[in-house]
């Protein structure tokens, strides 16, 4: 059974790093011998775990159950292990994370680099993509994420908003109707975020609120492009504030119904239900509460 077990450690690493070559650089093991862990593995259980191919591993079926199952049981191991060890060590040992790419030039940066900096001997990896990631396959230990959640089974704790803007370029109302109402912006196109949905809410300076839909002329998966192209006049956006500061200051970018606000967009952490509570995800769940460093998107 010892055997068995090294050899579920050896082949979940290879999942999460995606190659044998990786796999054996994070355990400092040789390629070779991390290929015969798997293989073996594959031998006792009597069926293939992993394709392989020149470029890239896939897992099979049996692998991907098996894969949920490894990771269940090295999160664990870890939890065991740091409950004994907690008090007498310095946080250590990876994190990683997920979050959508515009946050990295939010305020949520210096929240974590502060985090590596209390922490030294943590080792942090941040994956900045604005399509969703599936923790559990990926061997990821958080993610942040804007906007509505889905019914994952993962823990969720809402860690503040982000502040949305309604804005155009000047190039795009040149010869239009500049919009007077939350209702005549449904005569202009919009470049819509994918994730999202095609509508929104504003909030009027009485606070009412009125929910609009809209057409999107142009969809695309990136804040950061969506706000590039409303710069270059395809139309109508609500980009975070922190992206559009400056657009708006050199006159790139207009604001559309000042009076009227975008309902803000929650922004959550979700983890796995097993991580323990004294996992390096807890502990930045943790720094991101205090009131010292209370310096997250709208929190």
């Amino acid at each position: 059974m010892i055997d068995e077990l090294r050899a579920m450690a050896i082949f979940a690493e290879t999942v999460r790093q995606g190659s044998f070559r990786g796999a054996a650089r994070a355990l400092g093991l040789s390629p070779s011998v991390v290929s015969y862990h798997v293989s073996q593995l594959e031998k006792q259980i009597g069926t293939a775990l992993i394709y392989r191919s020149t470029r890239k591993l896939s897992l099979t079926h049996e692998g991907q159950v098996l894969y949920q199952h490894t990771q269940q049981m090295l999160a664990a191991a870890q939890q065991g292990l740091s409950e004994v060890s907690a008090d007498s060590t310095e946080p250590s040992g990876k994190l990683t994370i997920t979050l959508p790419s515009a946050l990295s030039r939010s305020p949520l940066a210096m929240q974590l680099a502060g985090f590596i900096k209390r922490y030294p001997q943590v080792e942090l990896n941040v994956l900045c993509t604005d399509e969703r990631q599936n923790l559990i396959e990926q061997g990821i230990d958080l993610a942040i994420r804007a906007g509505g959640l889905e019914d994952s089974g993962l823990k969720t704790r809402r860690i503040g908003h982000v502040a949305r803007t309604l804005v155009c370029a000047p190039e795009y109302l040149a010869g239009k109707a500049v919009p007077q109402t939350p209702a005549q912006l449904d005569e202009h196109p919009w470049i819509r975020l994918a994730m999202l949905a095609d509508r929104r809410t504003l909030v009027g300076p009485q606070g009412q609120a009125v929910d609009i839909r809209f057409a999107a002329q142009t969809t695309v998966n990136s804040v950061e492009l969506m706000t590039q192209f409303c710069i270059q006049g395809l139309g109508v956006a609500t980009p975070p504030d922190f992206l559009v500061e400056d657009a708006l200051a050199a006159g790139q970018l207009v604001e559309l119904l000042p009076e009227w606000s975008v309902q803000t967009m929650p922004l959550y952490a979700l983890w796995p239900a097993n991580v323990a509570a004294n996992a390096n995800a807890r502990r930045l769940l943790a720094y991101l509460d205090e009131p010292a460093e209370a310096v997250l998107v709208g929190a």
